[in-house]
């Protein structure tokens, strides 16, 4: 049986390509790009080991990180602790969080818009981040570009990973225009895999999704540049206003 992507044990926690140097510049980006201020309310929605929450507090920002894994809560309040300024992490799924507070801005990055489980994906969250928004508050989405994620899907592979070996396999299902990803870790002593599946949206679908709840967008990059989001960016980057 093949274990959540996101639960214990996961692989994401060693993800060799999310730095310090890819957060922060990540951060930098989107703070370039919207009206925010030390102090201002901050819900980092998918927030997996806290690694945007936690910058974003040590710069002073107020910021609550959900996210629907125990496991990732548990990586993030570990991230955070001892801070100053500790961000509040909560185990939620996005689509069902409910909360008095509202926020002056909601980021959801790194794939965590159209992942799959056994109630389906997860699209309903921006019905919930319209409602915890504030008057003129931001929502930044990152998803993958489907062109680019198609046309560089690597079907195979293996890779060193702490004391053993990564076996990964990846699918691509024209039914539902999902992406699934098995992660196999193999040591000596043990073999367990993990399963992650989401779906991709089209930059249309995405716009049309958002402007349907009442939001306006009001830039489109391709990832955390200043760059035209075509098929030859990984990611596309959204940000509206209410």
């Amino acid at each position: 049986m093949k274990a959540n992507f996101f639960s214990d044990g996961s692989p994401y926690l060693s993800h060799p390509l999310l730095t310090p140097e890819r957060t922060k510049a990540e951060v930098d980006f989107v703070l370039s790009q919207v009206n925010l201020k030390p102090g201002d309310n901050l819900l980092d929605i998918g927030c997996g080991s806290g690694r945007h929450a936690v910058e974003l507090a040590q710069r002073g920002f107020r910021v609550v990180g959900i996210d629907p894994s125990k496991a990732m809560i548990q990586a993030a309040r570990q991230a955070a602790s001892g801070m100053d300024n500790e961000p509040r992490f909560i185990q939620a799924r996005a689509e069902q969080f409910k909360s008095r507070q509202k926020f002056e801005a909601a980021l959801c990055l790194f794939t965590t818009l159209g992942q799959i489980d056994n109630d389906g994906d997860n699209r309903l969250l921006v019905e919930r981040v319209f409602d915890h928004l504030n008057k003129e508050g931001h929502f930044i989405v990152e998803i993958p570009h489907p062109e680019w994620v198609k046309t560089n899907l690597v079907y195979e592979e293996y890779i060193p990973f702490q004391k053993g070996t990564m076996y990964i396999e990846r699918s691509f299902s024209e039914t539902d225009n999902a992406i699934t990803e098995i992660f196999t870790r193999v040591t000596r002593s043990e073999r367990r895999a993990y399963l992650l599946k989401y779906r991709l949206f089209s930059r249309e679908e995405l716009v049309t999704m958002l402007e349907a709840r009442g939001f306006t967008i009001t830039a489109v990059f391709g990832g955390f540049q200043e760059l035209p989001a075509g098929p030859d960016k990984a990611s596309i980057l959204v940000f509206s206003t209410i």
